[in-house]
């Protein structure tokens, strides 16, 4: 699963990248995580960024275990389930990143934290999907693929993410087809990734120490040669 991502660029960096309006609201999250308030831009407000829970609050509210299948969203379901593909035409948004976190499983009980960013640190794009909540507050659920050679060690899935051009269609298209050939899109430049200490546990820590390379050591902080 993926549960925790960055967007550390500061606000008015971030305006110039995604050409969108950054309110004043805006933080740098080196430790983005489920049921924080996020950054996205939808398909009907594309010239702002919003702030979006992530994670589906209607599917969260009747379970008290946080499960991957309320914040992420294998890109099969999008199409296969009705739900989604009605919110695929008109829920459509996208969630600036500059890079994510995954947990390498190195033995029966150890995990190793590891960086995903790419060589120039640049700002890609995830696609998702959002809704409206009875209480008036917004949430995402940020679409998955499955994973290319690189993520596969880690686990079965990774980011939808869309490079610059493919950003603009998949928030402004209205062709079903098109915004399948979008999530199947896969990006291939390659990322570069580094162990990080294990803290990133910590759903309420946000410093950018969280994703300093540190020497490899599984989720109870215990060095491993194993990476």
């Amino acid at each position: 699963m993926l549960d925790r991502y960055t967007i550390t660029l500061k606000p008015d960096e971030l305006a110039l990248v995604l050409g969108a309006e950054v309110p004043e609201a805006y933080e740098p999250q080196f430790n983005a995580a489920p049921t924080k308030l996020l950054p996205l831009i939808t398909s009907v407000d594309s010239d702002k960024i919003s702030f979006f829970n992530w994670g589906l609050m209607a599917m969260w509210s009747n379970n008290k275990a946080m499960s991957p299948k309320f914040f992420n969203l294998p890109m099969d379901s999008v199409m296969n389930k009705a739900s989604y593909r009605k919110k695929l035409a008109t829920h459509r948004c996208v969630i600036p990143m500059d890079g994510f976190y995954l947990w390498k499983k190195v033995a029966k009980k150890q995990q190793v934290p590891h960086y995903f960013f790419y060589p120039d640190k640049k700002v890609f794009s995830v696609a998702g999907l959002w809704e409206e909540g009875e209480d008036g507050k917004h949430s995402f659920i940020m679409i998955t693929r499955p994973a290319n050679n690189q993520i596969v060690d880690f686990q079965d899935d990774m980011p939808a993410t869309l490079d610059a051009s493919s950003t603009r269609r998949w928030l402004e298209s209205d062709s079903e087809e098109e915004l399948n050939e979008l999530l199947n899109k896969e990006n291939k430049e390659e990322f570069i990734s580094h162990t990080v200490a294990p803290k990133i546990r910590d759903i309420d820590g946000n410093d950018v120490s969280f994703m300093n390379p540190a020497p490899p050591s599984d989720q109870h902080g215990n060095y491993t040669l194993f990476t």
